[in-house]
């Protein structure tokens, strides 16, 4: 065969290895995710290995109940055990690892063998059910009714990230019904609606109540590189705001109101700007004290209610060096993403900590090793500063300020990642960080201290 017929023949073969090679790497890539579950009664453990990926949503369901919750792994390798306290009975349990945005990752289902002694109840549960209170917990909810006559009723539990159910019974020969639920998947300051229902599942009543709120106590504060330095942290908003007319900032004209406009609530997980916040922020003062800083907080808790004013006081009375407003973001896009720092610049506080080149400098710093912690990049691609009279509680602070937003809520990767205790770390680490060099920088403190 000659040369020129040859040619031809050679760019088909050399296009046909490309094509295989694609092909498998196509069949590898897919491959590449795995999923293993070790069922046992009433529970089973997953192991999953989904490269390239640090954070997951994992879904499972029985003929019984079913659930989501976020997973957390630098690695990839994914792992732990899925609490199947409704399922006694038996039968299939189907788990599902997906991406952020809800792509199925991996699947696998396997059989649940039935817990011993498990045994259905039985009696009689159709019957009226008076007086049906519920009292929330931070573990779920106690709850308490009267059905005279039953043996046991069903309790069926619903939330955002769960729905199970649990057989009660009677506490006396009255028909008082009385007993603590735990909803573990459920984030704090969720609502649950809760029905009782017959054992063939007629509602006989329904309440709704959310999950509370136990706010973890402070470490001991240690020596540290913070040692000297005066930080106070303003978990933005609350639970019940009210309409509060405020002057807009000394030496600036105007009032601004309304303590919780523009309060942010998750896409996804329809968490509130004012829980997440807190959690990010109690965790934020934890480092700082374990670097030895001195750490105020404006509020620990979800039923306070304080001004703009009133919470820059916080910082103003005890001369603190910095005042971090820790906020989430909202966009009407939900492709939007990324981090912002917004500081005070005109009003007469503003100007007597520093200029506006400087406040965004100063801003800069923070925003940039927030960004370093969770894995952004420092461009603008992925928030910016900016220095402004918007906010009445910048403009009241005297010590340098800085209104902190930690992510978009409307975004449903950032609404997930906000509500993981793993982010809200490297969030708080990251604040930390940019409040040591922030330190350095303005000369709080010296280096090596």
């Amino acid at each position: 065969m000659n040369d020129q017929r040859m040619v031809p023949m050679k760019r088909l073969l050399t296009f046909c290895e490309v094509l295989m090679t694609l092909l498998l790497a196509c069949c590898f890539a897919q491959a590449e995710n795995t999923l293993t579950l070790t069922p046992e009664a009433m529970k089973t453990a997953y192991f999953a290995e989904i490269p390239g990926e640090t954070f997951v949503v994992i879904t499972y369901r029985t003929p019984y109940e079913k659930g989501c919750f976020t997973d957390y792994a630098s690695d990839g390798a994914f792992s732990g055990e899925i609490a199947l306290t409704s399922s006694g009975e038996g039968g299939n349990v189907y788990v599902e690892v997906q991406s952020l945005i809800g792509k199925v990752l991996a699947k696998q289902q396997v059989n649940l063998p039935q817990a011993e002694g498990f045994a259905k109840p039985r009696g009689n549960s159709n019957v009226r059910v008076r007086e049906f209170t519920l009292t929330e917990t931070p573990e779920g909810f106690d709850y308490a009714f009267t059905a005279e006559g039953a043996d046991y009723m069903v309790l069926d539990c619903h939330s955002r990230q769960e729905d199970r159910s649990v057989v009660a019974y009677p506490v006396d020969d009255a028909g008082h019904f009385a007993g603590s639920v735990t909803m573990p998947l459920t984030y704090a300051r969720t609502q649950m609606t809760i029905r009782v229902e017959t054992g063939t599942g007629a509602k006989k009543a329904e309440a709704i109540c959310y999950k509370g709120y136990e706010a973890p106590e402070a470490p001991e504060q240690t020596p540290g590189r913070l040692s000297g330095v005066i930080v106070c942290i303003d978990p933005g908003h609350q639970e019940n705001g009210k309409a509060v007319s405020e002057p807009k900032g000394p030496g600036l004209d105007g009032y601004g109101g309304g303590t919780d406009v523009g309060m942010a609530m998750g896409n996804h997980t329809l968490r509130r700007e004012h829980i997440v916040v807190l959690e990010i922020s109690m965790k934020l003062r934890d480092v700082l004290l374990s670097q030895g800083a001195t750490v105020l907080m404006t509020r620990t808790e979800v039923d306070v209610f304080l001004t703009n004013q009133e919470r820059a006081a916080v910082a103003n009375d005890a001369g603190a060096h910095v005042y971090l407003r820790i906020h989430a973001d909202y966009a009407n896009s939900p492709d939007r993403w990324g981090m912002s720092v917004y500081c005070p610049r005109n009003s007469d506080y503003a100007k007597a900590v520093a200029d506006p080149e400087t406040y965004a400098h100063m801003g800069q710093i923070i925003l940039d090793h927030m960004k370093q912690a969770v894995g952004y990049d420092i461009s603008n691609d992925s928030g910016r500063v900016t220095v402004t009279d918007q906010f009445i509680g910048n403009n009241w602070a005297k010590p340098a300020c800085f209104l902190v937003e930690t992510g978009y809520m409307s975004n449903r990767e950032e609404d997930l990642k906000l509500a993981h205790p793993a982010y809200q770390q490297m969030i708080a680490a990251g604040l930390a960080d940019g409040v040591y060099a922030l330190a350095l920088d303005r000369g709080w403190i010296a280096a090596g201290e």
